[in-house]
């Protein structure tokens, strides 16, 4: 990318999914920092160092950024992936609703199940929704009360995942959404606690 001043404002303003910048990390960082609103409005940078070797999420890890800099590996990078999910055990907690939920009916949703299983919150590595809920705000606002990365699934992924066809997930037209996303963002793809439904919102649970 040739930098130029007012670059980064006239990027956000298009407001592009993931920009790849390069340049050094630190220039980046300065011109996006007035910026930035929040992770879930801002777009993904990736930066590029110098000579082409690393590509480097800066925002957005789990929002596009570890996706891009992963597909760069196919250009001879290597990915520098930072976000704590990555590294961390635990739970994969899948999570389907309908519009307008409540931030609270999803926490009380995702305690409950961990509940019957015997875990809690501090047992969670991550939670995922399809991404047709990118827009959704009362479950936005949970996870972000709980404190946990919220990874959006694509559709083309839920619909070739290997689980029981959800009713409710096909009239959006997806074949799975709790059960599908707990399975696609956890570590050994063991479901243990098929989907269950509390105040409306479904869970499952997944290793």
């Amino acid at each position: 990318m040739l930098y130029k001043p007012g670059v980064w404002r006239e990027l956000f303003e298009k407001e592009y999914d993931c920009i790849v910048a390069y340049m050094p990390c630190g220039a980046v960082v300065r011109g996006i920092a007035p910026l930035l609103r929040n992770k879930w409005v801002d777009p993904a940078v990736v930066v590029v160092d110098k000579p082409m070797r690393y590509a480097i999420p800066v925002i957005g890890g789990h929002h596009g950024g570890n996706e891009v800099a992963e597909m760069l590996e196919n250009h001879g990078l290597k990915a520098v992936i930072t976000t704590a999910m990555e590294y961390s055990e635990g739970l994969s907690v899948g999570v389907g609703c309908r519009r307008g939920v409540k931030a609270e009916d999803v926490i009380y949703a995702i305690n409950a199940a961990l509940a019957e299983l015997g875990y809690t919150l501090k047992d969670v590595r991550v939670v995922a929704t399809a991404e047709i809920k990118r827009d959704e705000t009362g479950l936005i606002e949970a996870i972000d009360r709980i404190k946990k990365p919220l990874v959006f699934v694509k559709s083309e992924e839920l619909n070739s995942t290997e689980v029981p066809s959800e009713s409710e997930a096909k009239r959006v037209g997806l074949r799975s959404v709790a059960e599908g996303c707990a399975l696609i963002c956890s570590r050994e793809k063991k479901l243990i606690m098929p989907k269950r439904v509390y105040r409306g919102v479904t869970v499952a649970v997944a290793l």
